[in-house]
């Protein structure tokens, strides 16, 4: 079991990435053996604590108040149970003498189905069950059930595979927290709630309150997050797989994702991760597995899991406060440093703590105990999560110390008040967290003695440790001894940890007081912490919107966050809903705004209702930077439209955006007069597209610009261009949009002077209507077009058109299309019987690439070129000639989601194929071969989705066999080659 997030074949045009299988040499090391494999710093040990058979599948783990190891062990993955009860269990291991080796082990549940992660607390075990969030009761801590399961939230999806819910933490703010990942979505709530009431929720991290019953989202995105902890100052860390390793957990915050879209479409741009580094030596992540190589320095690979920031005291201080996490592909245990910048934090590589030294070594969790030794958790396997089919049963649980630790023999439920006070005080936080849970346990039940705030008081207001302030502060909290009055005193002090975290704090059951906003409202004008500015942003989603204007007008206009691009973010999203609140203010806070992010976002938000407003702002403001802005905005509110009608506002707004000193500002409001159909903007860029001396770029954006608004009488024009080398590409992509008797003509007729990328375009062009399509078949019956440049995904295209002319035609010309996977084993031998080791080394890999570039190259990056349609291939098994087969010869095996073509049939009669990445209210995002396309949805009349992938079946069929042969030596290089010469 890992946490990366596909299962096997993400097969698109070239499709050749997949799940490795285990390679030959992982055959499994003897539990009693592999601890000692293990590399560490000096003064490091590792022990076997336990392995197999005593523990096998350990997906998650956790420490009790009597510092006992609870592992639940996973017999339901991979094939989650729907109903009746499963088998995964949940154990107790306890270390009597502290030799890092259990010396009991209890089991205190057998009948588990789905178990993914726990956590002990409040008189029983939280446990993660898809589809539930369950409660195992044993008040009286004797680790026998006190009964039955009790479902406490319910709706995770069982279709997320691996993506399940886990990682299961008590946070500092007395709530615990879990993260989910991306396959499925979720609708989570409470048993029997109705449809309304639940909560969305895919990738991203959670919480829920149990004392008041309370689940809320804390932040979207990523991918499949797997573990999660808090540094000193409370702040939670991520760790996630594919994309980016580490993320710093901003409540309300929303993150990039691998794939797909926000919930909310209106946020317009997501936060990143807080790495400046990743764990793998660059080009797709699948080439990082083993983690060897080029792979090895940077750390190994891109599947990680298990983060914990290390605040134990048994490592070298050396190490607190630093983040470590399983890297499943590298075999180790990554290390980062975190260092504060901005509003936030950077997360630094550093060297890797440990290396197993065996590759079905796959960590993943880790956790410090009460001795501050670590925990380690190794599902051991030959796979991954992407492993489906074969699970090799068995598991290690090690225990990771730094020179003697001594034995922990208390208990800290039985502990008294006083000394779970006192404890809040101590070096290792373990004990710290355990005490606040007990604290905030007895104060639920109302059995908390007096002298319990009193003394957390003199704490936060006394310590000089700013950490050991935040404590008392949390501790405070979470028994209900922070009130109004000392909430707005913390808001003075002169730490900015402790101000951030009583904003924080001051917005948790989101209602504050008017004396609470009026001092929220203060600090986001005066206070001079990007920190605390960050943590008024995220507290900002929790007031009232009827409420939040001051705060987001105050923190709008601080120009020095301008470039602290996640406090920027998180400032609008904040900002966004008030839109829906009050539109006219809203419009207001645009140009008192001093963060161009704020100002180019809003101004967008204001354009999707209709651009009159943010036109009147243009004619009134003078202020160019607030005008470029706000063009920005508008633009990309309007991108795809045309026709959009001209406002009464835009006459005054144009003549003073046209005598601008800003040449950005003048470009842009002439690409916006295109669009409001401006005959002198229109004639402008025109002759700007047309001066075959004006540069390029300049040239390529009055182009584009024009063709948004699809007038036939641009045709004449784009002929014209196809004899211009300069912007010949975008004049034959744009002919496209046009049904003109002579578009295929003339393209023919300059074909042969075409550069491979500009018959590329030809061909997408010629294949999108039915009388191009019959002039290109025609064009390739008569050797005008060599049919090698007529790809298997024209002819689907073709197909696509629905006429019989056009598929009679393509039948005679260029041959049946038949689906591969009818024909897949015989397929599959002619041409491994073709591509014998002999006939391999007559190999041009370089003519290879030029194969390449033709057939694969518009889709798919190798060694760093090539289109971004489908998944870097630079990582894949390509050497692997089986591999590749499988894949190229039946690429419609295994199609994710957001891979899956769609076929869609324009109003005019043209098919574009592609796939959508924004599907908007009023205009369509399609990634095509050759171009990003933005059609307006009233042209769509028709789409379908196609089951196949935009890589169909018959891409070797259109190749000679030497072309065959040298295709599949260039995929199988370790490098790039260099193209052949020219002669």
């Amino acid at each position: 079991m890992s946490v990366c997030v596909w299962r096997s074949a993400v097969v698109v045009v070239a499709g050749l990435l997949a799940a490795a299988p285990a390679a030959a040499e992982d055959k499994p090391v003897p539990p009693s053996e592999a601890a000692a494999r293990m590399t560490l710093p000096p003064g490091f040990r590792a022990t076997l604590f336990a392995g197999e058979p005593d523990v096998v599948q350990p997906i998650a783990m956790t420490l009790d108040g009597r510092g006992r190891l609870w592992v639940v062990e996973s017999y339901s993955y991979p094939n989650w149970i729907r109903s009746g009860a499963g088998k995964d269990r949940i154990l107790i291991f306890e270390d009597a003498d502290g030799d890092g080796r259990f010396d009991k082990r209890t089991v205190f549940y057998d009948k588990g189905a789905n178990f993914s992660g726990l956590a002990v607390g409040f008189g029983g075990v939280w446990v993660c069950a898809s589809p539930n969030l369950l409660f195992i009761p044993d008040r009286d801590g004797d680790d026998v059930p006190d009964g039955p399961p009790e479902v406490v939230l319910n709706g995770w999806s069982l279709d997320a595979k691996h993506n399940v819910f886990n990682s299961l933490t008590w946070g500092p703010d007395g709530w615990l927290y879990g993260c989910n990942g991306i396959l499925a979505t979720s609708q989570v709530g409470p048993p029997g709630a109705r449809p309304e009431k639940r909560t969305p929720m895919n990738c991203g991290v959670w919480r829920y309150h149990p004392t008041k019953s309370t689940f809320e989202v804390v932040v979207h995105g990523t991918t499949n997050p797997w573990g999660l902890d808090f540094d000193d100052l409370g702040q939670a860390f991520i760790t996630n797989c594919v994309i980016e390793h580490l993320w710093h957990v901003v409540p309300g915050a929303h993150f990039k994702r691998m794939y797909g879209q926000d919930f909310d479409p209106h946020l317009y741009r997501l936060m990143e991760t807080c790495a400046d580094h990743i764990h793998w030596a660059g080009g797709h992540w699948t080439e990082s597995r083993g983690g060897k190589g080029t792979h090895d320095a940077p750390g190994g690979g891109h599947a990680h899991a298990g983060c914990m920031v290390y605040l134990g005291d048994n490592f070298p201080a050396s190490y607190r406060d630093g983040v470590f996490t399983c890297n499943i592909h590298g075999n180790r245990v990554n290390h980062d440093t975190l260092a504060r910048k901005g509003s936030g934090y950077v997360a630094r590589h550093a060297t890797d703590f440990l290396l197993a030294n065996d590759p079905m070594s796959r960590g993943l969790a880790m956790q410090y105990g009460p001795d501050g030794g670590v925990f380690l958790s190794d599902w051991y396997d030959t796979g991954e999560c992407h492993n489906y089919e074969q699970v090799h049963i068995s598991g290690r649980v090690y225990k990771i110390t730094f020179g003697k630790t001594t034995p922990y023999r208390e208990d800290v439920s039985r502990l008294s008040d006083d000394e779970l006070v006192r404890r809040q005080l101590h070096k290792n936080d373990w004990h710290v967290r355990q005490a606040r849970r007990v604290l905030q346990e007895r104060a639920a039940a109302g059995r908390l003695s007096a002298g319990v705030k009193p003394a957390l008081l003199k704490m936060l207001r006394e310590n000089d440790d700013v950490t050991r302030r935040l404590r008392a502060l949390w501790a405070l909290h979470v028994v209900g001894g922070l009130d109004e009055v000392l909430l707005l005193e913390q808001m003075g002090s002169p730490h900015e940890t402790v101000r951030a975290w009583a904003v924080r704090l001051s917005v948790e059951y989101r209602q504050p007081s008017a004396a609470v906003l009026a001092r929220l409202e203060a600090l986001a004008a005066k206070d001079p912490s990007p920190f605390v500015r960050l943590h008024l942003a995220s507290g900002m989603q929790r007031i009232p919107l009827g409420k939040r204007w001051g705060v987001a007008e105050a923190l709008a206009a601080r120009g020095e966050d301008a470039t602290d691009i996640n406090l920027a973010l998180m400032v609008w999203y904040g900002v966004e809903p008030l839109y829906a609140a009050k539109w006219e203010r809203f419009l207001s806070l645009i140009p008192n705004a001093k963060i161009p992010l704020v100002r180019e976002h809003a101004a967008r938000r204001v354009t999707e209702a209709g651009p009159q407003a943010a036109v009147r702002l243009l004619g009134e403001t003078g202020d160019d930077a607030v005008r470029a802005d706000v063009l920005r905005g508008v633009l990309d509110a309007l991108a795809g439209r045309r026709d959009v009608p001209m406002p009464e506002e835009w006459r005054n707004a144009s003549r003073a955006l046209a005598t601008s000193p800003s040449a950005d500002v003048r470009e842009r409001a002439a690409l916006l007069a295109v669009t409001f159909g401006d005959a002198e903007a229109i004639a402008a860029l025109r002759m700007t597209a047309a001066d075959a001396s004006g540069s390029v770029a300049a040239r390529e954006t009055a182009l584009q610009a024009l063709l948004t608004r699809k007038n036939p009488d641009l045709v004449p024009l784009l002929h014209e261009l196809l004899s211009d080398k300069a912007v010949r590409g975008p004049a034959l992509r744009g002919l496209a949009a046009f049904a003109d008797a002579d578009t295929p003509r003339l393209v023919l007729n300059h074909y042969a002077a075409f550069t491979e990328a500009e018959k590329a375009d030809a061909v997408h062009t010629l294949s999108a209507r039915p009388a191009y399509a019959l002039a290109l078949l025609d064009a390739v019956d008569k050797g005008r077009v060599p049919r090698r440049d007529v790809s298997a995904f024209t002819v689907r295209q073709m197909q696509a058109l629905k006429d019989r002319h056009v598929n009679e035609r393509a039948a005679k010309v260029w041959g049946v299309l038949r689906p591969a996977s009818q024909e897949k084993a015989e397929l599959t031998r002619k041409y491994k019987a073709l591509l014998s080791p002999e006939y391999l080394k007559g190999a041009d890999a370089a003519r290879g690439r030029v194969v390449y570039g033709r057939t694969c190259a518009s889709c798919h990056v190798l060694f760093g070129e090539g289109g971004k349609v489908g998944p870097e291939l630079t990582g894949s098994q390509r050497a692997n000639l089986d591999y590749v087969l499988e894949n190229v010869l039946d690429p419609s095996a295994v199609v994710p989601k957001d891979y899956q073509v769609t076929l869609l049939t324009l109003t005019d009669g043209r098919v574009v194929s592609g796939i959508v990445k924004e599907d908007g209210e009023r205009v369509v995002t399609v990634q095509t071969p050759n171009e990003v396309l933005r059609l307006p949805v009233r042209d769509i009349e028709a789409r379908a989705t196609s089951p196949v992938s935009l890589m169909p079946e018959g891409l070797l069929a259109n190749l000679k066999a030497d072309e065959v042969r040298d295709l599949v030596a260039y995929l199988a290089s370790p490098a790039q080659v260099p193209l052949p010469r020219q002669k």
